[in-house]
């Protein structure tokens, strides 16, 4: 996992840690984005967009640079409880569906789309100006800003919790118990066998 920095509550430094894994499990590869909070670190990525946001962008310029927004998911882990003397931390998590698009930053950075502008009458009743068609393919990491919001964000359980903290290497999984020795075909006996001919 890597640290990172972002804006916290009044703009304050806080840190926290992300990792990307990619999911081979489906017809095409996803890369998946998890930004974790461990217990006691400022600020969480749930309590603000801002902060979630710039790291989230930072994370697509970076690291996932041209890479298709289709194939990309975001998932927030967020540790509620430390670990104690012999147990794992408890954690919160969830999967966001709404990544969405700054339109307007995308068209100001030259990427192909199709502007249509609105007409007077049109932008006086409805506010819009324009509308902005484009193919999702040209939708890529780095192409433009993107925000998140916690509204259609769906909640993981505690076997998804456990296999993407398995993923992104957050703990080890729980060592198998080692094969008996002892073995269950039953042991040979000696036996004395006679025969007699007539």
């Amino acid at each position: 996992m890597h640290e990172v920095y972002f804006p916290g509550h009044a703009g304050q430094p806080c840190i926290g840690h992300y990792a990307i894994v990619i999911d081979r499990s489906g017809t095409f590869a996803r890369a998946d984005i998890v930004l974790v909070r461990r217990h006691g670190h400022e600020a969480s990525f749930l309590n603000g967009n801002i902060g979630r946001d710039k790291v989230l962008n930072r994370i697509l310029i970076n690291d996932l640079n041209g890479v298709r927004l289709d194939w990309i998911r975001l998932f927030v882990l967020h540790e509620k409880t430390p670990a104690g003397a012999a147990g794992r931390p408890d954690f919160y998590a969830i999967e966001i569906k709404d990544i969405v698009l700054d339109i307007d930053d995308y068209v100001a950075k030259g990427n192909p789309c199709t502007v249509r502008r609105r007409n007077l009458i049109w932008r006086l009743f409805t506010g819009v100006s324009q509308d902005v068609s484009y193919w999702s393919g040209h939708i890529v990491g780095g192409c433009a800003r993107f925000s998140t919001s916690l509204e259609n964000a769906r909640q993981l359980d505690n076997a998804e919790i456990e296999s993407l903290s398995l993923r992104i290497g957050l703990f080890q999984a729980e060592p198998k118990p080692a094969p008996s020795n002892a073995s269950t075909r039953p042991e040979p006996r000696n036996t004395w066998s006679s025969s007699s001919y007539h």
